[in-house]
């Protein structure tokens, strides 16, 4: 536990938040436009929803090309810090279920960590990140919506405050949980098992596969499948923050969508997710893998890398 734990940390911490802030500026068009669409049936009943091109230009009209990234300034104070404490949990998670793992079969060689390992790693890591940070993830949801007008993030803080208490700053956190764990769980799974197939392969047919390459398109696949699972999760998340005196639970947010929207109604805004999760997936772990390397060649390589 001495300096070289502790600077290990703050690698990946460092790598963790620059990923997360390169991520969040690039792709806020796409989580607002999705948000907008998620609300849609709030605002319009049965009357039918928009789509994507109707959406966009509804929020150009109204707020000009900036008005896509309405909601940035949340979004980097949930983001930021949310990606590091995940890479950070997932880092020290590894480190201790790869002991454990070498304890019980034997072998003190071992270097990866098995598909059940990275999947409870993975959810376990995300999770508990996406709890601590689920005040900012409010804050990213409704400054989102045109459902609220807030000028300033202190202004908006005091409205939820008094609107809800404390519980304002904690609405969708099972819904949340439920989609992020087994989101990063079968993401990370997909992740690695994708990245080895890319070896392989690349072995087999004598191909030289730049690691960058290898890390971006595990990225895209991982993150399209998993964001496809669980996007249901995702819409009941975004209702019961946008609208919590009318979507109040779990179950009877459930319930409200599927009786209302019918099956289809889950899945609304689910392209822009899938595109918007794989890419960011992709440019996440790609950078975040990039600073440990370049670390490591510089001769401060972190304690417990994850292995690339």
């Amino acid at each position: 536990m001495g300096a070289d734990k502790k600077h290990g940390s703050l690698v990946h911490l460092g790598a963790g938040a620059l990923s997360g802030v390169t991520s969040c500026v690039l792709l806020q068009p796409f989580d607002l436009i999705k948000t907008r669409l998620q609300q849609s049936q709030i605002q319009q009943g049965h009357r039918g929803v928009g789509t994507i091109a109707t959406t966009v230009q509804n929020v150009v009209a109204t707020d000009g090309i900036q008005g896509l990234w309405r909601g940035t300034l949340p979004s980097l104070l949930r983001n930021a810090p949310g990606t590091s404490l995940y890479f950070y949990f997932l880092n020290h998670t590894k480190h201790y279920c790869l002991a454990a793992e070498q304890k019980l079969t034997g072998d003190s060689t071992r270097t990866q960590l098995s598909a059940s390992s990275n999947m409870v790693i993975g959810a376990s890591s995300r999770a508990l990140a996406g709890f601590l940070l689920m005040p900012g993830t409010i804050l990213k949801v409704q400054f989102e919506s045109s459902l609220y007008k807030y000028a300033g993030i202190a202004g908006a803080i005091r409205d939820i405050w008094r609107r809800s208490g404390a519980r304002g700053f904690f609405v969708g956190a099972v819904p949340t949980a439920i989609r992020d764990a087994p989101y990063a769980g079968l993401y990370l799974l997909l992740y690695e098992a994708i990245k080895n197939q890319e070896r392989a392969i690349a072995q087999r047919r004598n191909v030289l596969l730049p690691e960058t390459t290898v890390t971006m398109v595990a990225g895209v696949a991982a993150g399209l499948a998993a964001s496809y699972i669980t996007q249901p999760f995702d819409m009941v998340k975004t209702r019961m923050q946008l609208r919590p005196h009318e979507y109040t639970s779990v179950a009877q947010s459930f319930r409200k969508i599927h009786v209302e929207e019918t099956f289809r109604g889950f899945f609304r805004g689910i392209s822009l997710r899938v595109l918007r999760k794989g890419v960011q997936a992709s440019l996440v772990f790609t950078l975040y893998e990039w600073v440990l390397r370049s670390n490591a060649l510089s001769g401060e390589a972190p304690s417990a890398k994850i292995k690339a």
